[in-house]
């Protein structure tokens, strides 16, 4: 049975990756699954319940990051443990890509994102938990940015919270970016010369 639901939802995922999610109907996903229509329905009743747990098998641990693990000491120690830890998602979700998707099939691994994209606009719950993520992670940097001042490795009239903002949202700004370009290999490097450039401006 386990076997069976992970082959519908792998199934899922590429029809999801390949046309995106509007695109896609349910009979499609049946089909493909090679599924009679009964024995598919024992898993899933909708498309929308397809989505959801695809999101939540393949995209729950790309999202996820444990901020109580990193290094609260140091903002450039903080910013790099996730920058360390962005590059190995990346590295791993690449690998991931290129074993489902021959280069004549020309899907862009940008579309990835494209779905999260949808997730966010269609699923009230998954929104909600980004939400809460991304509240999570200011609130994280905002933290660790008042020690960085407090110990004096950074000096800035700026505020904590105003600063932590300026760190996140260029690392948001720059991947909506280089979504838009199809070029998301490069999400991480250039994410790194911005919060360097940063850090540097900091320690004047």
């Amino acid at each position: 049975m386990k076997d069976s639901k992970e082959h519908i939802l792998k199934t899922s995922l590429l029809l999801f990756l390949q046309k995106g999610f509007k695109e896609v109907t349910m009979n499609e996903i049946v089909k493909s699954s090679g599924f009679s229509k009964g024995a598919f329905y024992h898993y899933f009743s909708s498309k929308e319940e397809v989505f959801k747990e695809v999101l939540d098998v393949y995209f729950g641990q790309m999202l996820h990051l444990d901020y109580d693990s990193l290094p609260s000491d140091s903002l450039q120690s903080f910013y790099k443990s996730i920058l360390d830890i962005q590059q190995k998602k990346d590295t791993s979700i690449r690998s991931w890509y290129a074993s489902y998707f021959k280069e004549e099939e020309e899907v862009p691994s940008s579309n990835l994102y494209y779905i999260l994209f949808d997730a966010v606009r269609m699923l009230p719950d998954f929104r909600n938990k980004q939400k809460t993520r991304l509240q999570n992670e200011l609130e994280a940097w905002e933290n660790v940015i008042k020690n960085a001042m407090d110990n004096g490795e950074i000096i800035t009239n700026i505020s904590a919270e105003n600063l932590a903002k300026q760190f996140v949202y260029t690392s948001d700004g720059i991947a909506l970016h280089i979504v838009m370009m199809n070029s998301t290999n490069e999400l991480t490097d250039e994410v790194t010369k911005v919060w360097d450039s940063l850090y540097k401006s900091l320690k004047k």
